[in-house]
């Protein structure tokens, strides 16, 4: 296994071979090495010379020159700090390309990593509004973000199914939601924030593959999944008040809930929808208005 790690940061299979037998064996000739992996002396030479460059080898100056393994936590820690190095400078000349408009795509997410670092990057760009649907094994792998998100003044609901504690989060738990969830082995979730970003996606029953997953930016998608959000976490609620015939509670839940209806309120989903598409109304009222009437000659 360590020969795979070893070629994936650089080394060739011949460096590879070289490095480890040095680490196993100690200071030795260039001659010696050669005899110990099998390989042509000429070419453990050359190889031993670019382990130097690399600063995986040290060469001690003798009467026969001989080489030694640097020790190999030293190694990893320069090759850690020279990819911290890589990517920082890489970050910043990426930073200079300009930003390409990609508001109206839809991407569809295959890798499981992928969904949950973009669920996880969700909630920390989230600033006025974050609502979510999340079955219970989705809820651990978002909570440290869920919390934190509420507690940097987030209004942060979600729907779940079985009790759990997210502090600073308003959770609307689900009636009999392990019958709910139990009817599938997947693993769905849906998250939006601010009208302008969601992520949903379904995974298999050990999260290890992504069954179907999209995310996107737009803001009529966005708008649409954030109205569906909201009246099922009201709904939600209003179902197991009615049921109590609690009609006090009723009508606290949708007192508590008004303003999250962007339309009658205006709120900040609303308002991300309404600017995205302002200018094109206009343009379409100006392309309009430049029409010849249909009832004279052109």
């Amino acid at each position: 296994m360590s020969t795979v790690r070893l070629q994936q940061l650089g080394f060739t299979a011949l460096e590879t071979d070289i490095y480890l037998a040095l680490l196993r064996h100690g200071e030795m000739t260039g001659y010696a090495v050669a005899k110990q992996v099998g390989k042509v002396v000429a070419n453990v030479y050359k190889a031993l010379e670019s382990l130097h460059q690399k600063g995986a080898v040290l060469q001690l100056q003798q009467e026969q020159k001989r080489y030694a393994a640097v020790p190999w936590r030293q190694l990893l820690d320069h090759e850690q700090r020279k990819f911290s190095q890589t990517i920082s400078e890489l970050a910043t000349e990426l930073e200079q390309l300009p930003v390409a408009d990609t508001q109206e795509a839809v991407y569809q997410l295959k890798n499981p990593d992928q969904l949950l670092y973009d669920c996880r990057q969700l909630c920390r760009e989230a600033q006025g509004l974050l609502l979510a649907d999340l079955q219970p094994a989705a809820v651990p792998l978002l909570a440290e973000e869920l919390i934190a998100a509420a507690a940097r003044g987030v209004e942060v609901r979600v729907k779940i199914y079985e009790p759990a504690d997210l502090p600073g989060v308003q959770l609307t738990l689900r009636a009999n939601g392990r019958e709910v969830y139990g009817k599938t082995a997947d693993v769905s979730l849906k998250l939006v924030a601010d009208g302008n970003h969601f992520v949903l996606g379904l995974l298999s029953s050990d999260l290890s593959r992504v069954i179907q997953a999209f995310k996107s930016r737009s803001a009529l998608l966005n708008m649409s999944l954030f109205c569906g959000l909201v009246y099922e976490l009201v709904l939600t609620e209003l179902k197991q008040s009615l049921a109590n015939n609690d009609l006090a509670r009723s009508q606290q839940i949708l007192a508590q809930t008004a303003h999250l209806h962007p339309f009658s309120t205006k709120n900040q989903v609303f308002d991300q929808f309404n600017q995205r598409y302002s200018v094109a109304r206009l343009d379409a009222n100006t392309s309009q208005n430049s029409q010849p009437d249909q009832g004279e000659p052109v």
